[in-house]
Parts: structure tokens; sequence; C-alpha cells
């Protein structure tokens, strides 16, 4: 199977598109794109692939597409699956420096950051509660009415605030019952702040002064809140857009790793081949299109795309 950049142009001005679409049996391949996605399979069924991952595909799933994540439906012949797609661009919901509230409303998207991974079935309580949000987002859009831009708007914040309730709901205490709120309401800064400085050299103790809380109790709510430490969250955000940068630049290795907040080189190789199990190189050769040519793909993307609250 091959992987390609799919280009759908939406408009800068407010970069959303809702549309539906029918798969081609073998037709389709699995392709990533610069945009989040909300897929809900409206008639017949098949798969979702995810690299390696696979997921059965009913009438009334919804499946959640992150930003540069391979994927692709798929239907064995002469079946079809027809999907509703919401394509939208991160920041016509939050813009570089927004308030941490509207940076929340892409939680669900983050990288391992929903402990439904990427299905929601369609029998669930989420996906029951999505549906005639993302149906009513379609016949506004069908509208073609500029004076609709507003309820557009307030229906995708409307489906992705019952996705962060439901990736809420669904997270649990050790014990089994449900994660305080008040533990998301004090580690949400702390989130925030991480998400913006990343980048640079980044300590607990330097997170806890602009919390003012103490650096043991910000390691133990990102332990308790994420379910991974404070270093491996940093570490997924980092290699996430170091992987981004492979894909969708010419960048070199060098610089990638200097501009994601690694000043050892010999360090990010080892992380990434850690995380990755392939170099920067071999990651940028499999997983992107070279001189306008398909590759194949030869490895899951899989840096911390599972498992509960991992944000990257």
């Amino acid at each position: 199977m091959t992987v390609f950049f799919w280009q759908h142009d939406l408009d800068p001005a407010f970069p959303l598109s809702v549309l539906e679409y029918e798969t081609r049996d073998t037709d389709d391949q699995m392709h990533w794109h610069e945009y989040l996605e909300i897929a809900l399979c409206l008639q017949g069924g098949g798969q979702f692939l995810f690299g390696r991952r696979s997921y059965p595909a009913e009438p009334g799933d919804v499946f959640l597409i992150d930003d540069a994540e391979p994927h692709v439906g798929v239907t064995d012949p002469p079946n079809r699956m027809r999907l509703l797609l919401t394509l939208f661009r991160p920041e016509l919901i939050a813009a570089p420096g927004c308030r941490s509230f509207d940076a929340d409303y892409l939680s669900p998207f983050r990288c391992g950051g929903r402990p439904f991974a990427n299905r929601l079935p369609g029998g669930g309580a989420a996906a029951s509660e999505l549906r005639p949000i993302l149906l009513e987002l379609k016949t506004i859009w069908d509208r073609e009415d500029p004076a609709d831009r507003h309820l557009l708007d307030a229906n995708l914040r409307r489906a992705l605030a019952v996705l962060v309730r439901h990736a809420r709901a669904s997270e649990s205490a050790p014990d089994g019952s449900a994660a305080p709120g008040d533990r998301h309401e004090q580690v949400r800064p702390m989130l925030s702040y991480v998400e913006q400085h990343f980048r640079e050299s980044l300590t607990l103790e330097r997170v806890s002064e602009h919390v003012h809380v103490s650096a043991s109790r910000v390691r133990h709510l990102f332990k308790d809140v994420t379910s991974v430490g404070f270093k491996e969250y940093v570490t997924n955000l980092r290699l996430s857009e170091a992987k981004r940068l492979l894909l969708t630049s010419d960048t070199c290795v060098q610089e990638v790793a200097y501009t994601v907040g690694y000043t050892n080189l010999n360090q990010f190789y080892k992380v990434f081949q850690r995380y990755s199990s392939m170099s920067p190189a071999d990651y940028r050769r499999y997983y992107r299109r070279s001189g306008g040519a398909e590759v194949v793909l030869r490895q899951d993307r899989r840096l911390a795309r599972e498992g509960p609250v991992r944000v990257a």
C-alpha cells in the first residue's frame, strides 16, 4: 500500500470543509494531510487503517484523524463505504498564542490524547451524540451562505466539546473511579505552557515557576492526568513536531533536531530511533513523496498515538 499527500484546499480565511466521500474499493490509498478530520460512516462498512493499525468501520462509527497521520478507509469489492468528512485546520479553532481554553478543544486530536484511540464505535454514547451535530454541520455547509460561518464555527466547536467531555469521562483513576475534574483544571495551564515552549530548554522547575506550583506537584499531576511522565510528555511533543517537519519540509535533519529542542544531535537520533524504530532520514524517505513519486509505507506511524492522554 502506498502513502501520498492528499491536497484539499481550504479557504485560508475560514479553513473548514464538510463533504461526503465514497470509498473506491482498492483504488483508495494510504494518505495524509495537513488538517484535522472527523469522519462519520454513513453507509456500508469496511475498515479504517492507520499505518498497520486496523479498525472496523460500520454505520455510525466516528473516526478522529490527526494532521500528518497516514490513514485510509477501505472496503472489499464490490462493497462501498460512504463517509461524511469534516475537515478543518487547527488554527480555525485555536490559533497560536490563543487561550488554553480554546486549545483544549483540540486535545482529542493530540497524539494519544484520546482514550478511545482513533475510533468511536457507533453504538457508544460519544458517537451517538456526535452524529446529529455532524449532520447539522453538513446541512449548514450545503447552504453555501457566508452568513452561516458563525453557525458553522459554533457547531464544529460543539462537536469538539462533545469529544473533550467524553474523552475525560473515559479517563479513570487507578481505583477505577472517574478522575476528579479539579486535577484536569490544575494541569491544563501546565500542558498549555509546555506545548508553547517544548522547543526550548524546558524543565519541571521552569513549568512550576510559571504555574506557581511545586516541581514535585507538577511531576505528580503530569503522571496522574496524562499517564506519562513529564520527560516523556515533552519527548512526544518534540518527536511529533520533528515528524511533521520531516514530512512537510526539506529542512535537514540537524536543523529539524535543533528546531524541536534538541541541542545534541546524537541524542535526537537515539530518541527518534527508539520511539519510531527507524532513523529520521528513513522516516522521511518512507512517509513522504520524494520528487512527486509515491513511496511504500514501511512502518506504522506510532509515536504515542495509542494509550491514554499522551499529548504530542
